[in-house]
């Protein structure tokens, strides 16, 4: 079967809670609203594809722990095929711990590596990209993403490429990526100054054909060689803001299938991005299409 899009990245289970207040050190305090879900950046942003209306495959790496379980059957209830997810007997899925502030629906993250290893060219299938309309990676296994995107460009697959943060070799996708997003956090890494249209020259000039830049409540920002352009936030009182970028890059990739221009695809993401924000967890309030074309449709209000 074809899939119009195919990530490869991370996947773990998060699970999540609210606070009136961050407690200091020594100190307690209750959580409220308890959940666990699955996440992971390219995850999670398939699950909106996947309410969205497109198909979607998933490629990663888990073990046969309860953590890979719950993993497992979060991305096959939202309808994300798992036929190219790895098992690693004996070993630990990735999981996280989020905290999530009542007040600004801003979180604090405590997560625990898998201890999987890497993804070889072995163990993917290449016939699942090449047959691919777009191709989603996050770099966190980098060379293997690079493998893949490899692979992509070969078969004239479009490659996205979400960069939240700098790390080793995080720059090795630019130059095969057709659309480069990166967090604020990434650019000002990258750029070692909080200037993300300057961070965004500087990436074009090192060979991605389109550079967003996502700035959180503050929009995001588009470069390509031939124009600039900012997109402003869309208004919502934030629940929880965890796996916004995420739903972004889902959103954006929906765009991208329906060949809209940048403007509508951007402005569209960023309208998914916010109604995610309704409810705590990445996944809980990941809207359907209808409920981003209402909101889009009331011009920013509910």
């Amino acid at each position: 079967m074809n899939y119009d899009v195919v990530g490869l990245g991370q996947c773990c289970i998060d699970y999540l809670g609210s606070v009136d207040q961050y407690p200091d050190i020594d100190e307690k305090e209750e959580v409220n609203n308890l959940t666990v879900q699955g996440g992971g950046p390219v995850a999670t942003a398939m699950v909106t594809l996947s309410r969205l209306g497109a198909s979607t495959a998933f490629i990663g790496k888990i073990s046969d722990d309860s953590f890979g379980d719950l993993i497992k059957d979060g991305l096959i209830s939202e309808h994300v095929n798992i036929d190219y997810i790895v098992i690693e007997k004996g070993k630990r899925s990735q999981f996280a711990f989020i905290v999530i502030e009542k007040e600004t629906g801003k979180r604090t993250v405590l997560w625990s590596s898998a201890t999987v290893t890497p993804l070889v060219a072995e163990e993917i299938n290449r016939d699942v990209i090449d047959s691919a309309k777009v191709l989603l990676l996050d770099g966190l296994m980098k060379d293997i993403s690079i493998v893949a995107a490899e692979y992509a460009r070969d078969a004239g697959v479009k490659v996205v490429v979400d960069a939240g943060s700098m790390r080793e070799g995080a720059l090795a996708l630019v130059h095969l990526s057709d659309y480069f997003i990166a967090s604020d956090d990434f650019a000002r890494q990258f750029f070692h100054a909080d200037d993300p249209k300057a961070a965004a020259i500087e990436l074009l000039a090192l060979g991605a054909k389109t550079v967003i830049v996502t700035l959180g409540e503050k929009g995001s920002i588009c470069l390509t060689p031939e124009r600039y352009f900012y997109q402003p936030a869309f208004k919502v009182k934030a629940v929880d803001t965890t796996g916004c970028g995420d739903v972004f890059h889902g959103a954006f990739i929906f765009g991208l299938l329906q060949k809209w221009d940048l403007n509508e695809t951007i402005r569209f993401a960023s309208a998914t991005a916010a109604l995610k924000c309704r409810e705590i967890g990445g996944r809980t309030a990941i809207p359907v299409l209808k409920e981003v074309e209402e909101l889009l449709e009331n011009d920013n209000s509910f």
